[in-house]
């Protein structure tokens, strides 16, 4: 992207995938009848990192989303696994399918295999087929949703299909699309958008099939999108036209108002669910049980969807409808929102002559299916008369999710793990007071340490409930040198905030929570490694207590990339800090809690740069996520 080419085809290009890090990118090229696979390094020029020779015709290319597996596709059906660091042959599965196209989820679940009219999709892991769909028409195109519940295939007959990937079903389609060349979901779900035609991009509201933008390009030659975020997590739209790649910082379309709702919905849940210090065990149960929780979640998606909507009344257009005599109701209608019904006698429906003499007062929202609002509860005062008359409909049909029960953790879980908080606590009080006695550490450091149960859905589509133990602290500016890490330092012995937090993980998982480390189950660790903007002037020596690092994944602020660091040159870069920080994590972890290596362990690294300047960003994290930790 800095205006190089970084290789040139001597062959005709089959298909042509980049290595989500960016290090590399693989090629599939065919000279007559035989194709050839190679993966060539993106920062040398025609650099060559692998072609394995015994794959004879490879049809189809894929990297895993978080760059660690490529997986190759040949004529007889079989899919390949290779390791994208030192391109060992991981496995081998045949499938069955002559894969034309392969396109992998970013969950890790799902490698979706297009071959002329069918999808097939396959489990990443297992290699096992999940099934295989007739889509009716020669596929253009897959795509997964970012979050991988969704699946889209486009077709040459202008189709594009929508499956959930839960069961595989079909959940929306779009007909009509002619000339369709490619599409791409938009990351927060709500839109996608289709290339149609030469010049246009048709934005598609998966809520709703009568919003479709369209953008014009008058330079032509459109048959590629994609959506993108910088570390700035701004949505920019790409794609292709005459002669050039275009970028557009997307503005305009409508938020996605449910995920908003979900998202925080979900954060105040899990706070309500947990024990509270001074609760007994019967207090506890008698506040947390399945009724009181569907009443909890009806009063905050209630909270939430009026904060949401911020009085939306005050830019509606409010008119009188009609009025029925037999149920003495009264319509009012506004132009960005279902009707309303009041209750009105017969003899005063004379008063509502004017909308100006209404006045709503006490007004909430909720969202419906459609992602759009509606009033739920209004107070609506007549200056004709001085009356108040009350529209109520706070018992609606909430949102799917809201009241599918088997959308819910169950709640003996919830209670368990609320109970397991008040027990991590303690732990954390405990190696706190002793950290302070000696001290380590004083009240400018906050130690923070919870518990959640998360519901998901596994490779196959069942309902699963992992189970995550966040650690994490702050340190107040000004006492970071004495209490956490000092400029330019790394290792976790030089923190003592980090060295007490790390005691309570170790603390915990030697106790009650033992319980969830269990040979051949998977537990991700997400570790996150913070610096701060103090330029370093020439280089920190790295004495190598955590080897060379080579190409190692990582995500900066949510974007992918790959760490690199060696005693040669040492430490130039503030995310190289924030990294070896979060490594030495890792490293810890490795050695205090052996247990771990009965497990899948996928260990997952974050780095953080902080704007300003000060010891208070320069710290570490850890989650342990236990996957479907609740069963057998």
């Amino acid at each position: 992207m800095k205006g190089f080419p970084i290789g040139v085809a001597n062959s005709d290009v089959r298909s042509l995938k980049f290595n989500p890090a960016g290090v590399s990118y693989a090629v599939i090229s065919q000279k007559k009848n035989k194709s050839v696979i190679e993966v060539l390094d993106a920062w040398e020029s025609g650099k060559v990192l692998f072609s394995p020779q015994y794959i004879l015709n490879p049809t189809a290319v894929a990297f895993s989303a978080d760059s660690r597996k490529l997986f190759i596709c040949d004529v007889a059906g079989n899919v390949y696994v290779f390791d994208t660091k030192t391109f060992q042959q991981i496995n081998k599965y045949n499938v069955g399918v002559i894969a034309s196209e392969a396109v992998a989820s970013d969950n890790g679940y799902f490698l979706a295999l297009s071959s002329g009219t069918n999808v097939a999709v396959m489990n990443q892991e297992t290699g096992a087929l999940r099934t295989t769909i007739p889509v009716g028409g020669t596929v253009v195109a897959v795509h997964f949703s970012d979050d991988a519940t969704l699946m889209g295939v486009l077709t040459g007959n202008g189709r594009l299909a929508i499956y959930t990937t839960r069961d595989f079903q079909l959940s929306n389609e779009y007909t009509g699309l002619d000339q369709a060349a490619g599409f791409d979901f938009h990351p927060e779900g709500k839109y996608l958008t289709v290339v149609q035609g030469n010049n246009q991009l048709q934005f598609l509201n998966l809520s709703d099939q009568n919003d479709r933008p369209v953008l014009y390009d008058e330079d032509g030659g459109l048959t590629y999108v994609h959506y993108l975020k910088d570390q700035k997590h701004q949505i920019y739209l790409t794609y292709n036209a005459q002669r050039s790649i275009k970028y557009k910082l997307l503005k305009g379309l409508k938020p996605h108002l449910t995920k908003m709702l979900t998202d925080e919905l979900n954060a105040r849940m899990a706070e309500w669910a947990r024990m509270r210090p001074d609760e007994t065990m019967e207090e506890y149960q008698l506040r947390v049980n399945e009724e009181t929780r569907i009443q909890q979640a009806r009063l905050y998606e209630q909270e939430i969807a009026t904060e949401l909507a911020d009085d939306l009344i005050l830019h509606s257009e409010v008119r009188l409808g009609g009025y029925n005599p037999d149920d003495d109701l009264l319509t009012l209608g506004f132009d960005n929102m279902p009707q309303i019904y009041l209750t009105v006698p017969d003899d005063e429906v004379a008063l509502f002559q004017d909308v100006s003499d209404l006045e709503f007062r006490n007004v909430l929202y909720g969202l419906r299916s459609d992602d759009s609002f509606e009033m739920t509860y209004a107070e609506v005062y007549n200056k004709r008369n001085g009356k108040t008359y009350e529209f109520n409909n706070k018992e609606r049909r909430s949102l799917d999710y809201i009241l599918a029960d088997n959308n819910f953790v169950p709640i003996e879980l919830v209670q368990q793990t609320g109970m397991e908080d008040v027990k991590l606590q303690a732990i954390k009080e405990d190696v706190v007071s002793t950290a302070k006695q000696n001290n380590l550490i004083s009240d400018h450091t906050n130690i923070q340490v919870n518990t959640t149960v998360v519901q998901d859905v596994d490779a196959n589509g069942q309902r699963i409930n992992n189970y995550k133990v966040s650690f994490r602290y702050t340190v107040d500016g000004g006492f970071s040198v004495m209490e956490d890490f000092a400029a330019g330092k790394y290792r976790i012995e030089q923190s003592h905030a980090a060295e007490s937090m790390l005691k309570i993980v170790m603390r915990a998982f030697e106790s009650d929570f033992a319980q969830y480390i269990k040979p051949g189950k998977k537990v991700v660790v997400r570790i996150t490694g913070s610096a701060d903007a103090l330029k370093i002037s020439g280089s920190i020596p790295y004495d190598g207590c955590y080897g060379d690092i080579d190409s190692e994944p990582y995500y900066l602020n949510g974007q992918l990339g790959t760490m690199t660091i060696s005693q040669r040159q040492g430490i130039r870069e503030n995310e190289q800090l924030a990294f070896v920080r979060a490594l030495g994590v890792k490293k810890y972890v490795e050695n205090q809690m052996t247990s771990l290596a009965q497990m899948q362990t996928d260990y997952q690294y974050n780095v953080e740069l902080a704007e300003g300047t000060g010891g208070q960003y320069r710290r570490i994290s850890v989650d342990f996520t236990f996957i479907d930790a609740f069963s057998n």
